[in-house]
């Protein structure tokens, strides 16, 4: 029978219950057991002492231990619990009969170790039943975990997550300096943790003062702390440190302001104590100091532990912003520079040039304004110290020794000093100067292991400039002084936030920082970030790249915000095209991205990375546009009509604003008919998206010239109409009570006897966005545009990839979704040229793609144009549609989707042009008369 995990809950709860009200606690270890469905003969054996089936080191003090699954320890009230079972664990017998989990317990308090995983539970002896799921693999059913390319970060977030509860429930933090001072605390604790790991301090120094100078039950941790503190931040010359007792004082004084102010310490009790020291033996050297920042997110926020990877930041995507910036073009120099002859190294001045190369990098500032937790300024740091060292064994090479190399006390020409950063959140911004700290500390030793010198760690010097404060608000020259030549990178990931997520402060921000421009309501909080690097790198040195959601490159987006960065006189210098970005800032899995970066220095790069077959792949290009593709700097507008009168109008559907009143489903339908059967004449098929897509059939009430005594013969029509007037009296709109005038019609009442469909919004999984024929017998909604008289000409031109390929470039998006715009899609959309003969051509190749739809008879439109279940007939249909109207805009085709767009841009260009020298002549024309 399989094990029964609601009974085991249910009866582990009576069971801890009795143990506690009638001091049962000497049958508890057998009872517990049978609960697992262990067989009564082994509990008989076991309660017998047994030796072949108890094998417990005591079992004459009630250790019982069953082979292969646990050990059970009870000890005395006021015993170290975890002593107790750190020598339970430790000990032979665990391995040798391969026990699961050791227990132990004074009964009030239960600590039982997962040996397979090396976790523990610490929980009140009465919680045990709560915390059932740990104690699974005992019936063989193994607790779900969570894995991940970095174990100990995940590990360490957990223990981190629980002492971090627990001092909580112990301590109250009320107010804005509670939060500062516990967000300090942290930092300090960490920087211990890690200091006995990596030869900061002496191995273990910090977990044996814990261990073995304060009191089991956690009472006087926060004093022995506080004296800690107070010590780190003395000079070793200092007479107070000499006065403090050896096990403090043989601590190393640190300095850097980390230890500086004194703040107040949580109050400890006996567990948190514990997991505080289960926190230190985690073993801090496996883990990088770039996590750390997602780490203590995932400390605060309990929904993230033990999922890092959904808001780590990856070192590779912190490289696609950086390598092409600044890094690239040094590792270039640097590799032309070591492949000169040394024989004729006089000549090629090759030592200068090595000189020139590492005094460049001394001077290199590189400034995050949104910076978190560091990843992006900790990575930057260390690839720029990777590079000094890889430069500093070329000059050793030429050298031929250390000696001339490195002077005594020699010090990285890379400071902290150079990293600059701005983070609005108090704790992301403490935890990046630590991990500044940290980084520096890594790279000395791998500096050490290749020249046999470094600078020691202790005391610190600088941890970069790490501003706390609201990066919007902030002068950026007051945080990273631009001298005009100074060679500065600006970087990072800034927040993105679309129109329907800002906060009100969020608002105002970027009221502050678009002050003068006419519309930015629509762009994404993170152009804010975008525009004031424009404006601080205008006419300097300086450069940026940083990771935005894709939307600012498409759509309206990009006409509100480009042109202005372009008048400053800065270009795209690279670009990734979008991607997703699975492992960024917080709730932010999934999102696609871009990344892009800005100079105003025009020959520079010019690249644009795109990923296709699982690879990335770059091209240089003449000129990036703002659709990150080959292009000029002009920005697709949206317009109000088509380029060429000759092309049809595209109108909006139809929005009913009726409250739902005018919407029937099947039985309000078939009720209406059964009441008046003249009502069915003005019911006809209602079509949005959704219905069109998926076939799905949904009904309204189409009163459009229907007078009001015929309205009165149906009274449950009559009721309908009255409702809507009633909701739209009282709408706070102008436009919706204006409607009450009318309240039997939808508020556009646009219905073509015969008409062209297309949805607004459609998957991004989809080539092609599916586009039908739909007559005056469906109302459309305004989920869809519609092509009043589109022809088949018409049907096979805007089904065509190439018109599909300028809809991704030019429109919005929901969530990552296409949104249809007739203003800023089908109006600007360049429509080609073609003879009779031609169209013809086209007409017969699209009633190819009718032909084959119908073929596939009982497949939706969604099914059809689902990628991964689109018929061949289909597939081959378009193909051919797709090649021909390619050649309508020049006669060998395009090869690729970048040749298509980077056409129809110049096309635009052109069109525009044009379109604004008829609108100058007509005005000489005016002007003469």
């Amino acid at each position: 029978m399989a094990f029964n995990q609601t009974q085991f809950f249910e009866d582990l709860e009576k069971l801890t219950t009795k143990v506690i009200d009638k001091h049962k606690k000497e049958d508890f270890i057998f009872d517990f057991l049978t609960l697992l469905d262990v067989s009564k003969s082994t509990i008989t054996s076991l309660k017998k002492n047994d030796g072949r089936f108890n094998v417990a080191a005591n079992p004459e003090a009630g250790e019982v231990a069953n082979k292969h699954r646990i050990y059970f320890k009870p000890i005395d009230a006021g015993q170290d619990l975890a002593k107790a079972l750190s020598e339970v664990v430790s000990g032979p017998i665990i391995n040798q009969h391969k026990i699961r989990m050791v227990m132990v317990t004074d009964f009030n308090t239960v600590l039982i170790n997962d040996t397979k995983y090396d976790e523990t539970l610490d929980c009140d002896f009465a919680d045990l039943y709560k915390n059932y799921h740990f104690l699974l693999p005992l019936a063989g059913l193994e607790r779900a975990r969570e894995y991940s390319e970095h174990p100990a970060d995940v590990q360490a977030s957990e223990k981190m997550g629980r002492l971090f509860d627990h001092i909580r429930k112990l301590n109250e933090f009320n107010t804005a300096d509670d939060l500062h001072a516990l967000n300090i605390f942290l930092t300090r604790l960490l920087f211990c943790f890690y200091a006995e790991d990596t030869g900061i301090f002496k191995a273990d120094q910090f977990y044996d003062v814990i261990d073995r100078t304060t009191n089991i039950d956690g009472s006087d941790v926060d004093s022995i702390l506080y004296e800690l503190f107070e010590v780190l931040d003395l000079p070793e010359s200092s007479p107070e440190r000499d006065a403090k007792p050896t096990h403090l004082s043989a601590f190393p004084y640190v300095n850097g302001s980390l230890f500086e102010y004194q703040f107040a310490i949580p109050e400890f009790d006996a567990r948190t104590r514990r997991i505080l020291l289960e926190c230190a033996r985690l073993s801090w050297a496996e883990i990088n100091p770039d996590i750390f920042g997602s780490m203590f997110q995932a400390v605060i926020d309990p929904e993230q532990r033990g999922s890092l990877g959904q808001h780590y930041t990856s070192v590779s995507n912190i490289m696609k912003v950086i390598q092409p910036l600044f890094l690239d073009e040094l590792r270039t120099e640097l590799d032309t520079v070591i492949a000169l002859s040394h024989d004729n190294r006089h000549k090629n001045n090759k030592a200068e040039r090595l000189d020139a190369l590492l005094k460049r990098i001394s001077k290199i500032k590189v400034f995050d304004p949104a910076c978190g937790s560091g990843n992006f300024l900790i990575i930057a740091y260390k690839e720029l110290r990777k590079l000094e060292i890889d430069v500093l064994k070329a000059q050793r090479d030429l050298l031929g020794s250390n000696d001339n190399l490195l002077g005594l006390g020699f010090d990285s020409v890379v400071s902290l000093d150079n990293l600059y950063g701005i983070e609005y959140d108090d704790f992301a911004s403490q935890i990046a100067r630590l991990s500044l700290w940290l980084a520096e500390h890594q790279m000395n030793v791998l500096f050490e292991q290749e020249f046999g010198a470094s600078q020691p760690m202790l005391p610190l010097k600088d941890s970069g400039h790490i501003v706390y404060g609201n990066s919007l608000r902030i002068d950026w020259n007051e945080v990273c002084p631009n001298n005009v030549s100074d060679e500065i990178y600006i970087i990072g990931n800034p927040p993105f936030g679309g129109t329907g997520n800002r906060t009100d402060e969020q608002t105002e921000d970027m009221t502050r920082v678009f002050k003068g421009f006419k519309k930015f309501k629509s762009l994404d909080y993170v152009s804010s970030w975008f525009w004031k690097g424009s404006q601080y790198i205008t006419n300097s040195n300086a450069e940026l790249a940083l990771v935005s959601t894709n939307s600012i490159a498409q759509g309206e987006q990009v006409a509100m915000l480009f042109p202005y960065i372009f008048d400053l006189g800065i270009h795209i210098s690279f670009a990734y095209q979008s991607f997703p970005w699975k492992n960024s800032a917080k709730h932010n899995a999934g999102v696609h991205v871009v990344i892009v970066g800005l100079s105003t220095k025009l020959s520079h790069r010019n690249t644009i990375y795109t990923f296709f077959d699982k690879v990335w792949h770059s091209n240089s290009v003449k000129n990036i546009s703002p659709y990150l593709v080959d292009g000029s700097n002009l920005a697709v507008k949206s317009r109000n009509k088509p380029f060429s009168e000759k092309t049809k109008p595209i109108l909006r559907g139809n929005q009913p604003t009726d409250g739902g009143n005018l919407i029937l489903s099947e039985e309000d339908k078939n009720e209406l008919i059964k009441e008046n059967p003249i009502s069915k004449k003005w019911i006809k098929k209602l079509v949005g998206s959704d219905e069109f897509v998926n076939s799905k059939d949904r009904w309204c009430l189409w009163l459009v010239n229907v007078n009001e005594d015929e309205i009165k013969q149906s009274p449950l029509v009559k009721e309908r109409i009255d409702k809507v007037k009633e909701m739209r009296l009282k709408s706070s709109d102008k436009g919706t009570r204006k409607l009450a005038e009318r309240p039997h019609e939808f508020r556009e009442t646009n219905n073509p006897k015969n008409y062209l469909l297309i949805p607004r919004v459609s998957s991004e999984r989809r080539r092609y966005i599916p586009i039908g024929f739909m007559n005056e017998n469906s109302i459309c909604t305004d989920r869809n545009q519609i092509i009043p008289q589109g022809d088949i000409y018409d049907f096979g031109i805007l089904n065509s990839l190439i018109h599909n390929d300028w809809m991704r470039l030019v429109t919005g998006r929901l969530e990552s979704r296409y949104n249809y715009s007739g203003t800023i899609v089908y109006n600007t959309f360049p429509f080609p040229d073609a003879t009779d003969e031609q169209k013809k051509s086209i007409e017969n190749l699209a009633e190819e793609i009718l032909l084959a739809r119908a073929s596939n008879a009982g497949m939706t439109l969604a099914e059809l144009y689902d990628p991964d279940k689109m018929p061949e007939d289909l597939k081959q249909a378009h193909s051919t549609l797709d090649d021909a109207v390619d050649k309508l805009y020049r006669p060998q085709g395009f090869a690729n989707t970048e040749e298509r767009l980077a056409h129809l841009l110049a096309r635009y260009e052109q069109l525009i042009e044009a379109e604004q020298q008829s609108k100058g002549n007509k005005k000489a024309q005016k002007k003469s008369k």
